[in-house]
């Protein structure tokens, strides 16, 4: 009814459990049944159940409620302790024993057990709380039921008998505390396994391939959801297994043959010669040319050429009957067995399993996690031949594609179609010496040409790829020697326009501008109309001369050339900062990228005469220059503490500065901003779209002349 408990205790021990304190068991089941039938105060008091069929009848969700029971009944197994089973007149039903494993009660006494219901792990249970036994029981009818009846559940914690053939035994020493006999019994198409506890080990072998009955308590194998996966019978002593039948040597070629009414196929022994053998897995035999392929877990080693007998069940291979579930001795030395020439002219089936040889072409070798794999082709049947790894020296003599080999092993057919046809075959390499290389192929074939040709197209195509990349990159250097004999003609011009402007030009308006001076202090008497004539006369001589330099620094600037923007901006106002507590900062902000020489000039002189014209005529003394960069504009705010003015008079006559501000923004594209008012400061801003017009920094480098478009 249960997967086996870990709680286990010796059955040498089972004799010297104590009984629990009669006063103490008394007051903890009148506790128990107390809680259980009032811990619902707000229902009737759950019914005593004393029948073990009442109790199955109980679904898991009302067995988990708790239900009084008080039964009597044998005990029919008491393993693995401290849970039971036990039978009425009406049902056998599981009882889970309390943790401590101290009991008087064993298999075959009568005995009243008092608890509550449990929904158990498969089947309600019941939960012991008391047990007094009251003397020897008697034993229920032992009923044989096919396994059929028993492979459904419905027989779970019963009393039944079934009968079988053994496939297997075991001594397990593990699973519970007892040391138990483990037997796999094959009946009516399906199997179940049984645990006996022993007393003493013995060699059990001699029951593989019997017949018996057994008597026991039937009990299930489940999962995690209530589902049942499994019977597992539950034999109290060893005397409930009765043997009834023996064995017969038969030949290979006797297994799996018609036989009118005949019954379950029992064990058969054969004797053979050990053509190989994959110890704990497989062992092949051979016999006047014929293999057998015997599945056994048996890992003892053996020799090829060994003489062994075998005993096992015939079972339906891949395409000839096998030995399942087999156990061997040794007889004695032998004859190494001789290879079978592969025809694959006539039927296959007859190879499986047998030694056999041939030879082939190789086609290709793979090293894979299970072995050396070569695939070879003879005819026009392709096939496989498989060595699998021993040790570290067991790899294959060394082979080029298109060898001839010869090849000894164990022949495996498969077999497939609805009428179950061979369709193809393997070899089962034993070791290395299993190849042998009959004829390597010539050094020049069709695979090394079509590689060197391969080669040669590849030495080909680089080399093209380098004449196109090493042009693309002579077109750069051109371009760019271009560009440097373009900005030094730009520069030599440049020069030659600052020296004849600094020679004549500058010169004249300082002459002007002297003669002005004089003329104003020698006609202070005259006029207020010619005093303010004189007085504008001489600003505008003044500023055509400050132009003047203006354009020759323009020409000749070289703050551009040897940084970017935001250093020629710091380098440009720094001169401007008068001495006293005046203040000019520039800040930068966002990611600087160059602009066209155009541009980058235009917004330079723009915050040099803002910065001016702030300084001279406003008389701040906290400036701010601030430089951003956004993802598509260059803005330029030159803001002032200063006295500030009238926007609308700064196209008056005298405030040139504030005119060649507009015409530069207009130059660019862009538009002057000034918001001012008396007493208030002054704010210019000035922006540009940088989308598609960042440059190179050494395009930018050649082209820093000033220009008004």
């Amino acid at each position: 009814m249960f997967l086996e408990s870990p709680i286990r205790q010796s059955a040498v021990g089972r004799e010297q459990r104590f009984a629990v304190s009669n006063c103490s068991s008394h007051l903890l089941v009148v506790l128990t049944l107390t809680v259980a039938a009032w811990s619902q105060p707000d229902s009737a008091p759950l019914p005593l159940l004393t029948h073990a069929d009442q109790i199955r009848q109980l679904s898991p969700e009302e067995a988990a409620r708790g239900y009084p029971v008080q039964i009597r009944g044998v005990v029919t197994d008491d393993v693995p302790a401290p849970d039971f089973f036990v039978q009425d007149a009406s049902a056998g039903i599981y009882v889970e024993g309390r943790l401590s494993p101290q009991f008087t009660h064993h298999f075959g006494d009568l005995v009243e057990v008092e608890g509550v219901t449990g929904p158990g792990k498969f089947a309600p249970v019941i939960k012991e709380l008391k047990v007094r036994v009251l003397g020897k029981g008697t034993l229920p009818p032992t009923r044989i039921y096919p396994f059929s009846e028993l492979a459904g559940g419905q027989q779970d914690s019963q009393w039944v008998g079934v009968r079988g053939i053994v496939r297997a035994v075991s001594i397990d020493r593990t699973s519970w505390h007892e040391t138990v006999l483990a037997v796999t019994v094959a009946s009516g198409g399906g199997r179940f396994t049984v645990r006996v506890p022993i007393q003493r080990e013995e060699d059990f072998s001699s029951w593989i391939d019997s017949e018996v009955l057994i008597e026991g308590v039937c009990g299930s194998l489940f999962n995690t959801q209530r589902q049942l996966i499994g019977v597992l019978f539950y034999v109290p002593d060893l005397h409930l297994i009765k043997v009834e039948m023996q064995a017969k040597e038969v030949p290979f070629s006797s297994l799996m043959r018609f036989s009118p009414g005949k019954g379950p196929q029992h064990r058969v022994r054969v004797q053979g010669v050990v053509a190989y053998q994959q110890p704990g897995r497989a062992l092949f035999l051979q016999e006047n040319g014929q293999g057998l392929r015997v599945m056994t877990l048996q890992d003892t080693r053996l020799a090829m050429g060994d003489v062994v007998e075998v005993s096992g069940f015939p079972a339906v291979g891949t395409s000839a009957p096998v030995l399942e579930d087999a156990v061997f001795h040794r007889v004695g030395p032998g004859m190494t067995p001789k290879p079978v020439t592969l025809d694959l002219s006539v039927p296959w089936e007859q190879y499986d399993g047998a030694l056999v040889v041939t030879d082939a072409n190789l086609l290709q070798v793979e090293t894979q996690p299970d072995g050396q794999h070569l695939l070879l082709q003879q005819d026009d049947q392709i096939f496989e031949a498989t060595l699998e790894p021993r040790g570290p020296l067991d790899h294959l003599p060394t082979s080029r594609v298109n060898s001839t080999l010869r090849i000894t092993g164990i022949c495996l057919v498969s077999n497939g179609g609805l009428w179950s046809v061979p369709q193809s075959f393997r070899i089962l390499l034993r070791s290395p010496q299993d190849v042998t290389v009959l004829h390597a192929p010539p050094w020049w074939n069709l695979r090394r040409a079509l590689w060197l040709l391969g080669i040669m197209g590849g030495v080909l195509v680089f080399v093209l790829v380098w004449m196109v990349l090493l042009g693309r990159k002579l077109r750069e250097q051109m371009v760019i020697i271009r560009e440097k004999l373009q900005h030094g003609a730009v520069l030599e011009e440049r020069n030659r326009i600052a020296r004849e402007l600094h020679d004549t030009l500058e010169q004249e308006l300082a002459g002007i501008t002297l003669q002005l001076d004089l003329a104003v202090d020698c006609f202070r008497q005259a006029p207020p109309v010619a005093f303010r004539a004189l007085d504008t006369a001489r600003k505008m001589s003044r500023h055509s001369m400050v132009e003047a330099r203006r354009s020759v620094w323009d020409l000749r600037c070289d703050l551009l050339e040897q940084g970017d923007l935001p250093s020629a901006l710091r380098r440009i106002v720094s001169p401007l900062e008068p001495s006293g507590d005046a203040r000019i900062d520039v800040n930068v902000s966002g990611m600087p990228v160059r602009l066209p020489g155009k541009i980058e000039m235009s917004l330079l002189r723009i915050g040099q005469e803002a910065v001016a014209n702030a300084i001279k005529h406003g008389h701040a003394s906290q400036i701010q220059i601030e430089l951003q960069y956004t993802a598509d504009k260059v803005i330029l705010r030159v803001s002032d503490d200063g006295q500030g003015f009238s926007p609308e008079q700064s196209n008056s006559a005298g405030h040139f500065g504030m005119l060649d501000m507009r015409e530069r923004a207009e130059a660019i594209g862009s538009h002057l901003q000034i918001d001012s008012a008396p007493g208030r400061g002054t704010h210019i801003t000035v922006d540009v779209h940088s989308e598609h017009q960042s440059i190179s920094n050494d395009e930018s480098k050649t082209h820093t002349h000033s220009s008004r478009g």
